[in-house]
């Protein structure tokens, strides 16, 4: 009974803490390329590019990317449909969303996650601990390559990242267990930059395309 006590009041606190986090989350900052605003209208911008194997699978990519303006840590409730509507999110938000897209095109497509990842190039500041990454392995024509949105210039096969830890299939329970993971630090962070007037860091929220 005291164990199922601690647990709600626990809870309990962590949604107080949460609410102003929630309430202070910025709007969208849409991207409509070529009228694109959700996850169907992609499914038949792609359908309509008249493309296949990679070409297509590359068409997708550069679709997602050109569709999020905002990364962010800041709004890890959202799903990866409503994250590629609202044109904001993270790995595990738009590579998910890229995933749905490229499986709905007929590939053979699987998500997997590491949580050690080197970018060429990382966000000034970000923590040691904030360096996993979701991307996808895509199958075609007997051939997997990594594909990831994260990057304007990424081409099926060609990333600009290496994973620096153990690559790990994507299970229904691996985005919860990442959200958990990254809710305390991000509901920290939002508490010091309302309580000092100072922006959260750009680890947590940043233009999707600024990554220096």
């Amino acid at each position: 009974m005291k164990r199922k006590w601690c647990f709600a009041l626990v809870a309990s606190l962590l949604s107080v803490a949460a609410a102003p986090v929630v309430a202070r989350a910025p709007e969208p900052a849409l991207s409509l390329p070529r009228d694109v605003r959700d996850l169907d209208e992609a499914l038949d911008d792609c359908l309509g590019a008249k493309l296949d194997g990679w070409r297509l699978v590359d068409y997708a990519t550069s679709l997602v990317n050109q569709k999020f303006t905002r990364y962010s840590l800041w709004h890890l409730w959202e799903s990866s449909g409503l994250a590629f509507k609202n044109s904001r999110g993270f790995s595990d938000q738009y590579n998910i969303a890229l995933g749905r897209l490229l499986a709905g095109l007929g590939f053979e497509v699987h998500a997997v996650h590491a949580g050690r990842v080197r970018f060429d190039s990382q966000p000034h500041g970000a923590p040691w601990w904030n360096t996993g990454h979701t991307w996808l392995r895509v199958t075609h024509a007997g051939q997997t390559l990594d594909v990831c949105a994260s990057r304007a210039g990424h081409k099926a096969g060609h990333v600009r990242f290496e994973p620096v830890s153990d690559v790990r299939p994507v299970h229904p329970w691996t985005g919860i267990n990442i959200r958990l993971a990254l809710a305390a630090p991000v509901t920290c962070q939002v508490w010091k930059s309302m309580l000092t007037g100072k922006p959260v860091p750009r680890w947590l929220y940043r233009g999707f395309h600024d990554q220096s």
